[in-house]
């Protein structure tokens, strides 16, 4: 099945969504190239972005118009779906910005003769006029939610429930990527060695989310217990952490001989900088351009020497990466989170301890001061489970159009 989505402004939702376009292509002559995420050049098509919903209009049409010519000329075949990105920052305003966004990329494809449905992933439960299918969470589901499902069958049968997120990882990129040669030399050091990795979150734009030094200090010590129990420890961060965090916690490696890898683009001048906190304008600049000429990114190529991963509170990889992939998934529960506004970070976390798919930090340590590994159970994934579910609707689809045939 061929699937395409929207690019947005979230590295972790551009990874989810790719995710789904690769599972969809799976054993097919399917193509797969970086243009299976559509934007405008540079700029992410999205309602905020544009000076009025005329604008927003033609550049999803111009787009959409550019992408069927380019498919006819290269005989390829027309995507069956189109996934969406969700903001969980943006509320009820993403909500109508995404059903907008569904309306005109289905309008679009239409002047091309191309009938489609459109997907929207991890979304909260909302009744889109114009999405087919809504993938949720279980995590994103409260008591209000359920009683909306309960009165609202059509709703209901248009969400997609899963635990966690779908990930564009797997055994075999994660292999190709460890064993390419620059990596491997890098990765060698960790043969045969007790190793951990920390896989650091962020905070997010609205402050909801916050990560603080005082989350470093507190991750960091827990890192000096792993070593003094013989493990390497390997720090890397996201584009979320914050500055001031990432050269903390860089120093503080130097000092205690562990690897620390930056995984943020570096800033290009102070205005880059000043409008995007997802870029690294901090004081090892030269460093990591060091790092990033010489290396790139180290994560996920990282994940192949790995007993067990840190995540943070924050961040949905300890499902989406470790736990689906049979790697044993570790949470730091600490960090600041306005939970009347991010739920979700908590109730994902509780679900997973319950049923065995992650343990806190705090769990994690006790287990290995009494000389026990960490282990956790392997999550199914949530990719497959979309496609299938992407599939049911496509077939049910058919058998309809059939019948009014």
């Amino acid at each position: 099945m061929r699937i395409i989505g929207i690019e947005s402004e979230g590295a972790g939702t551009n990874n989810q969504i790719r995710g789904i376009v690769l599972e969809g292509a799976k054993g097919e002559n399917v193509p797969i190239t970086r243009q299976e995420l559509l934007k405008d050049n540079e700029k992410i098509l999205h309602p905020k972005n544009y000076s009025s919903e005329k604008e927003f209009e033609q550049a999803v049409s111009r787009i959409i118009d550019n992408f069927c010519k380019n498919t006819r000329q290269n005989g390829e075949q027309m995507p069956e779906f189109v996934v969406l990105p969700y903001n969980q920052a943006g509320g009820k305003v993403e909500n109508e910005s995404v059903d907008l966004l569904s309306y005109h990329v289905k309008e679009a494809f239409a002047k091309n003769n191309v009938s489609l449905k459109t997907m929207v992933v991890a979304s909260n439960v909302y009744d889109y006029k114009n999405v087919d299918l809504i993938h949720v969470g279980r995590h994103q589901i409260n008591e209000n939610d359920q009683k909306l499902l309960e009165s609202n069958p059509s709703l209901n049968k248009k969400i997609v429930k899963t635990l966690g997120v779908p990930s564009n990882l797997s055994w075999l990129r994660i292999r190709q990527e460890a064993n390419s040669p620059t990596k491997k030399e890098v990765l060698q050091k960790y043969d045969g060695k007790k190793t951990a990795l920390f896989s650091l979150g962020g905070k997010t734009d609205n402050n909801a989310i916050k990560f603080t030094i005082k989350d470093a200090d507190n991750l960091f010590k827990s890192a000096l217990k792993l070593k003094t129990q013989g493990y390497q420890v390997i720090f890397t961060n996201s584009p979320r952490t914050p500055n001031d965090v990432t050269d903390y916690l860089f120093e503080k490696c130097q000092a205690f001989h562990m690897d620390f890898y930056n995984s943020k683009k570096i800033a290009e001048n102070k205005a880059e900088a000043e409008a995007n906190f997802r870029v690294y304008d901090g004081k090892h600049k030269k460093e990591f351009s060091q790092q990033a000429e010489q290396i790139g990114n180290i994560y996920p190529a990282v994940l192949n020497v790995c007993d067990f991963v840190v995540n943070t509170h924050d961040s949905f990889s300890y499902t989406s990466d470790a736990a689906a992939l049979g790697i044993p998934s570790v949470v730091y529960t600490g960090n600041e989170i306005d939970f009347d506004r991010r739920p979700d970070c908590r109730k994902l976390f509780e679900i997973c301890e319950k049923e065995g798919y992650a343990l806190s930090l705090d769990e994690a340590m006790k287990q290995l001061s009494f000389g026990e590994k960490p282990h956790t159970k392997t999550l199914s994934g949530v990719a497959e489970q979309l496609i299938e579910a992407m599939t049911k609707t496509k077939q049910a689809s058919r058998i309809k159009q059939n019948i009014r045939d």
